[in-house]
């Protein structure tokens, strides 16, 4: 099975994507954080994750939405990620599943990130929201959605990506891009989408509201949309940049003691808004 570094986004056919990424992270769910319990929960989306830290310090939950580019992954591809995130910050994390492109369209997405938070904040009156990748754009989705906005105390974009299709970060970081994001992955990514006008895309994502936190990989390729979402947005922005490291880095959390630092000062943040 190829691993992520040789999948090719613009051209392998969708399962065939699936399958390697899924293998791939599959190779790295030993890395997951001790001392946090797995367990799995039922959503209004189907079936995901919850991670409980043996440390639990706040009653605020965090609900995750996984990246993939809306074609890929699911709260298993990010056992790993989540798993820190929950120790670090001895809050749970909630990591829910959504509808995947191309079988579902925009705006379906936007629409599911919605009706998963509303449906999570049934029996909760607070909750951080986070993802990374296009799971930022699915928490901004969510964000914007959400009936009882003053419940949403906070966001958190990990390398997100927010509609910038006209070309990577400008000049290309020099560096690790371990994803093997291109500019035709990324096409090829919101042709799946439905969104090769990324107008309503941008639309649907939150405008104000809550802290925001934008961390930023110093070698992403898809880096600018944190500058353009900075200058977008109402939201109280703070930005918080990864010095040497690639897109989805947080992946290598249990095997990468930069990473896992960087996890430290997210947490932080997260811990910072109770």
């Amino acid at each position: 099975m190829k691993g992520l570094e040789s999948l090719d986004w613009a051209n392998d056919p969708i399962n065939e994507l699936r399958q390697g990424y899924k293998s791939q992270r599959a190779s790295i769910a030993h890395y997951s954080a001790s001392d946090v319990a797995i367990e799995e929960v039922e959503f209004s989306s189907g079936i995901g994750l919850k991670f409980i830290p043996a440390l639990l310090s706040s009653d605020t939950d965090i609900l995750y939405f996984h990246g993939g580019g809306w074609i890929v992954g699911s709260p298993w591809t990010h056992k790993t990620l989540c798993s820190w995130m929950a120790k670090s910050t001895g809050q749970r994390v909630f990591a829910a599943p959504y509808n995947l492109a191309p079988e579902h369209k925009f705006p379906a997405q936007a629409n599911q990130a919605a009706e998963i938070t509303n449906n999570f904040l049934n029996n909760r009156n607070k909750v951080i929201l986070a993802g990374d990748s296009a799971g930022a754009a699915m928490a901004l989705w969510a964000a914007g959605g959400v009936i009882e906005k003053s419940s949403i105390q906070g966001l958190v974009s990990l390398y997100g990506a927010f509609g910038c299709i006209d070309g990577l970060s400008s000049p290309e970081p020099h560096g690790p891009n371990l994803a093997k994001l291109s500019g035709a992955a990324l096409l090829a990514m919101y042709r799946h989408l439905g969104c090769e006008d990324v107008s309503e895309f941008r639309a649907r994502l939150s405008q104000s509201g809550a802290p925001l936190l934008l961390v930023r990989a110093e070698f992403d390729p898809v880096a600018r949309d944190n500058d353009w979402i900075a200058e977008h947005t109402r939201h109280p922005v703070t930005h918080l940049l990864a010095i040497g490291q690639p897109h989805a880095y947080l992946q290598d959390c249990g095997n990468n003691a930069q990473a896992e630092a960087s996890m430290l000062e997210i947490a932080s943040w997260i811990k910072a808004l109770a």
